[in-house]
């Protein structure tokens, strides 16, 4: 691509908050690369105060995801409360607008791209108190919109769908509906068959594949015991653990039905794409990679919050389906495994191109340059 003179510093700002704010973020710095004039600085909210206080809080929401789901759920309806706790983000990110003062002098960004609520209200306030003029973008990473993304001074929501359109509520802003940015490997050229191939997958077996983010959230034992004394002819179920080593080594234990199952592995992007039907969260990446690669999606039992906008928005307009308990899982899948394998292959394909979006990254970083460039205006 063309260079000029000037050197564009883009700020790519998440929080480790789950890993989707982070790996949109990543998904954005890939297409960037692309452009010889531009300079991408990775940062996060938690680099503003000291490293302790962020694995504290990481480890409380973890504990809460895990055992008081409903805690959560009061906090996220409190949140997006027409009268709810906008006080308390106003505070929050005017803290935080003056912890980060000194990293975003240093960075000097052109361009601030906020993948999470918080970093997009934190820059909103350092934009109106120290630099007027800076270019403040969201890229909203669900299928709904809390209230906590609606920050006066966001100049441009990339948004995950144009259904989404009416949950924008912020005068002055532009809302473009590109979907959500997706890491290259997850689209890029690829031959199916070869992969299947390198997992040692024959050509008749469906693949069903178990997935539970970076800290393995899926209670992929109760999953699996469903489908004891019922696991139809030809079906291979592959776990993904993630960090979660205690569930890796129980699964691996486990020697009732056939199982393969992997840890941390960096072959995410090649198991979605060859499998043939997934079951997992319904957290926003995890979304629009799994349409990206058009299988069979199953959403499981879907925290209260975000995941349950998700689940309801996906379930309404990208032919997911949601399970609610083990069994519910274990008869999706079965009924997936009956249907005939050309229809399984046309139902893939027809599902990838009506709900994948794999240029988002691009079409944002396009974007996002034009104005820089004053190609176009906010």
């Amino acid at each position: 691509m063309a260079s000029s003179e000037k050197k564009y510093t883009i700020l790519l700002l998440s929080a480790p908050i789950g890993s989707g704010h982070k790996l949109a973020a990543q998904a954005l710095e890939q297409s960037f690369a692309g452009y010889t004039d531009v300079r991408v600085v990775h940062g996060s909210i938690f680099d503003f105060f000291p490293g302790s206080i962020g694995n504290a809080f990481l480890r409380f929401y973890l504990w809460v995801l895990s055992y008081c789901p409903w805690l959560y759920e009061l906090a996220y309806k409190w949140g997006n409360s027409q009268s709810g706790s906008l006080w308390l983000r106003n505070w929050l990110n005017g803290v935080l607008a003056r912890l980060a003062q000194d990293f975003i002098e240093r960075t000097n960004p052109d361009a601030v791209i906020a993948t999470h609520a918080t970093p997009a209200g934190v820059m909103a306030i350092y934009k109106k108190k120290f630099k007027p003029g800076l270019l403040l973008a969201a890229v909203v990473t669900d299928y709904t919109v809390h209230k906590w993304w609606l920050c006066e001074g966001v100049d441009i929501y990339f948004s995950a769908s144009a259904k989404l359109r009416s949950q924008f509520d912020v005068e002055g802003a532009q809302v473009l509906s590109t979907g959500i940015p997706v890491r290259r490997q997850f689209y890029s050229a690829y031959d199916r068959q070869a992969l299947r191939a390198k997992f040692a997958w024959g050509e008749t077996d469906v693949v069903c594949l178990l997935m539970g983010g970076g800290e393995g959230l899926l209670p992929m034992e109760s999953i699996v015991k469903a489908f004891h004394g019922q696991l139809p002819l030809h079906l291979k179920i592959i776990a993904v653990t993630g960090h979660n080593e205690s569930l890796q080594q129980r699964l691996e234990d486990f020697h009732e039905i056939p199982l393969k199952v992997y840890g941390f592995t960096d072959d995410v992007p090649e198991l979605l794409l060859a499998a043939d039907v997934v079951v997992t969260k319904a957290g926003g990446l995890t979304a629009a990679e799994t349409l990206i690669a058009g299988c069979g999606y199953i959403i499981y039992k879907p925290l209260p919050g975000q995941e349950t906008g998700n689940a309801v928005f996906l379930e309404e307009h990208c032919a997911a389906q949601v399970a609610h308990s083990p069994q519910e899982v274990q008869a999706l899948v079965c009924e997936y495994v009956a249907a005939d394998a050309d229809v399984r292959a046309e139902a893939r394909k027809r599902r990838s191109l009506a709900y994948g979006k794999p240029e988002a990254a691009a079409e944002i970083s396009n974007y996002i340059l034009r104005i820089l460039k004053k190609e176009v205006k906010t």
